[in-house]
């Protein structure tokens, strides 16, 4: 902030307090209007009284001039660029629909240093300067919950998407993980299941999440443990067509969620879909047909009809080599295994077991020969062949979101034990997730590179330790290419 003088209709001066971004110009605050110099001189301090109170930002070479070295100490020094940053990407996502500062503050923690609660607290007052008590943050976490944070995350997020990302959001992808505890007690949604976490002895809950074809987060829903994902899309993909009002929505699934009962509701609903195609599981004759017709030929692309829904099949030279050295792995796991049957072999492939006899399963690995290189994909549009494809291919985009999810945002595993606190945590987590993929949509780097680069800023704070007068500075970078990556950081979210 500075203060100016300007002229105002009526022949005098007025000293306004004002800033100045990427050449907009903010008034703050109009202080006044002079005459003479006795006037200008009051309004002046004035002006000085009112942003050394909205900013604490004294005058740096005042407070300097009027001591010795020795008297001067900086007391503070805190990363409060990162604070900034993340907090006005968090306004910008229209996230503060949800008026409550202590659920920004624990998203923002969320993103810099992911831990418990408690050690949040400890985050939020030591590096932020953000007191809160912990009875606090698990009363507000409550609330949020039950007055429909979690809905009102999901509205302010497909807004953002459809206005400034410029998505019409026709097509949105969709997968699920799971996400462990440390626990093996059973309560509410924690339950065992199949672990995509490879954590089968611990209890855990499954998580759906929505993305847009950027790979931005949209809606999310959580699952007991033992849920089979494929019985999760239909009411994932009811909910979030009615979010989005949309009724041409198209809807990209991978194959674990194929079923037929999901194609006939998703069609009953009029969605549109496309989802991956588990060819193994094609009667023999459909096989014969597709391999004969694509002739091992790169690149090639066939359209058949199944259970009335077209088959949209590929070839690719490269998955057919990727396929061939997987089966020949297989086999010779499995050759193991027949060397040594008394290792447990219900996991491994190509074993057949007839009473104690184990021996190679050769019909299916002539199957899986046959169909080296072959992709297929199911879907109920029009779509061009390579656009079908293209589309599934996306699906990318939302394992990305699950890794940064468990990676940077480390949502797992989970410590919580009610259903309640579990979901606000996933709500905190969602939230999370949606300002990094801004960030580094909008930086082209990794949250964790941006995070690094904003820590070079600390606002350090210079007090005279006789007086107790101080001010505010912020570390200054010199060189230019860290400057101007700076510079754009503070411009994120205005």
């Amino acid at each position: 902030m500075r203060i100016r003088v300007t002229p105002t209709g009526s022949g005098k001066y007025a000293i306004q307090v004002v800033s100045k971004h990427h050449g907009k110009l903010t008034v703050h605050k109009h202080i006044g209007t002079f005459t003479d110099e006795s006037e200008k001189s009051q309004l002046y301090r004035k002006a000085k009284e009112f942003i050394a109170e909205v900013t604490h930002q004294g005058n740096l070479l005042d407070l300097l001039s009027s001591c010795r070295p020795s008297d001067v100490a900086i007391t503070e020094s805190r990363p409060l660029l990162v604070y900034q940053l993340l907090s006005a990407v968090y306004d910008k996502l229209g996230l503060s629909a949800y008026p409550d500062p202590l659920i920004k503050d624990l998203v923002i923690a969320r993103i810099y240093s992911p831990a418990s609660k408690r050690e949040t607290r400890e985050i939020l007052a030591d590096l932020f300067n953000r007191e809160w008590s912990l009875i606090t943050i698990y009363r507000h976490l409550k609330k949020g919950i039950d007055t429909g944070l979690k809905d009102i995350f999901q509205k302010a997020l497909i807004d953002f998407a459809r206005d400034d990302l410029q998505d019409s959001l026709h097509l949105i992808f969709y997968d699920v993980t799971t996400l462990y505890f440390e626990s093996t007690v059973r309560a509410g949604i924690r339950d065992f299941g199949f672990s995509k976490d490879h954590r089968p002895q611990e209890t855990q809950i499954v998580v759906g999440l929505v993305v847009n074809h950027q790979g931005f987060p949209l809606y999310f829903d959580v699952f007991r443990g033992r849920t089979f994902e494929g019985h999760t899309l239909c009411s994932v993909v009811k909910n979030i067509q009615k979010l989005l009002g949309n009724p041409e929505l198209v809807v990209v699934a991978d194959s674990a969620m194929l079923s037929q009962e999901n194609i006939d509701r998703l069609i009953r609903e009029g969605i549109s879909f496309i989802v991956g195609a588990r060819i193994a599981n094609l009667p023999s004759q459909m096989i014969d047909q597709i391999t004969s017709q694509l002739s091992s030929q790169d690149g090639k692309t066939i359209t058949v009809t199944y259970r009335k829904q077209r088959l949209v099949c590929q070839y690719l030279q490269q998955r057919a080599a990727k396929d061939r050295t997987d089966r020949e792995k297989q086999i010779a796991r499995a050759q193991e295994i027949i060397n040594a049957p008394n290792v447990k072999m219900r996991r491994y492939r190509f074993i057949k077991m007839a009473g104690p006899t184990v021996t190679l399963n050769v019909d299916l690995v002539t199957k899986a020969e046959r169909l080296e290189g072959i992709k297929g994909y199911i879907t109920n549009t029009q779509l061009p062949e390579a656009t079908v494809i293209q589309r599934y291919h996306d699906l990318w985009r939302i394992e990305y979101a699950f890794r940064l999810t468990k990676s940077d945002l480390e949502a797992r595993p989970v410590f919580h034990r009610l259903d309640e606190t579990i979901q606000a945590h996933l709500v905190i987590v969602f939230a999370g997730l949606a300002i990094c993929k801004y960030i580094e949509d909008k930086t082209g780097m990794s949250i964790q590179r941006v995070l690094k680069l904003a820590e070079k800023v600390l606002t350090h704070k210079v007090t005279n330790i006789k007086t107790g007068e101080y001010a505010y500075i912020e570390t200054t970078i010199e060189d230019p290419r860290i400057k101007e990556k700076i510079a754009f950081l503070k411009s994120l979210g205005h």
